[in-house]
């Protein structure tokens, strides 16, 4: 089970989180709010921090508040009958777990650690008043909630139509844009803690597909993969791989 922080911990979490400098938190503490971060403990309700691999939010759990990721890596998760499972996004640091969750009453797809997370939830009213009178987060929330829209979108069109070593490359170029917005790209190179599960159960493939896919874009001198890390050699082939 997700082990949730002493409600001590949670009150000066926000003050000094690195998340609060990217994404959502950005947004929300600009225009001079940061004189407004001792009241955030106010909208709060709890904090937790998982291990990897770990449930960090059941389905039916998220029902009156709004989960944050302030660290490390997420996974929407999506379980059919049969046990399989689709990983719907990726959830990085300073994200809501999914933008639509401040107007809906809860996601109805369980959150997984990819990576040790730490999170943070607060009172889904209370941020729909926070967002009175702030321009800058409430466009943050309109354009992460259209994002949203085209990711799953984009999902559907890979799923169907597009071929597995599109998928691949393009999913990689979408983790590099996003972690370029949240300044954790760096000269080409992201962290990459995803496992070949995790690439195939986001993308409808199989493992030992996803095996060698890799080895082929390494052997290709598109990118590589090595020690959670994630280089790309050729930024041309990539797109072309990508079909971009």
């Amino acid at each position: 089970m997700p082990a949730e922080l002493p409600q001590s911990a949670t009150g000066m979490g926000c003050t000094g989180c690195a998340a609060r400098a990217v994404g959502l938190c950005r947004a929300w503490l600009s225009r001079g709010l940061e004189d407004s971060v001792p009241g955030l403990p106010a909208i709060t309700q709890f904090e937790r921090a998982v291990p990897a691999r770990r449930l960090v939010f059941r389905a039916s759990e998220c029902r009156d508040y709004v989960p944050v990721i302030c660290a490390g890596w997420g996974a929407v998760v999506a379980y059919l009958p049969s046990g399989q499972r689709q990983i719907l996004s990726f959830p990085l640091p300073g994200e809501f777990v999914s933008p639509s969750l401040i107007f809906a009453d809860g996601p109805a797809r369980d959150v997984e650690a990819v990576t040790p997370v730490r999170c943070r939830t607060f009172d889904r009213t209370k941020v729909r008043e926070q967002m009175i009178g702030r321009p800058k987060f409430l466009k943050k929330i309109f354009e992460d909630c259209f994002e949203e829209k085209e990711r799953l979108a984009e999902l559907v069109i890979d799923l169907g139509r597009r071929r597995a070593e599109e998928r691949v490359a393009r999913l990689v170029l979408h983790l590099m844009q996003r972690l370029g917005k949240h300044d954790m790209a760096s000269g080409g190179t992201i962290d990459f803690p995803l496992r070949q599960a995790h690439i195939a159960d986001a993308l409808g493939l199989t493992p030992v597909y996803i095996n060698q896919i890799l080895q082929n874009f390494r052997d290709d001198g598109i990118f590589e993969i090595a020690n959670r890390k994630l280089r790309v050699l050729d930024p041309v082939k990539l797109h072309l791989a990508a079909n971009k």
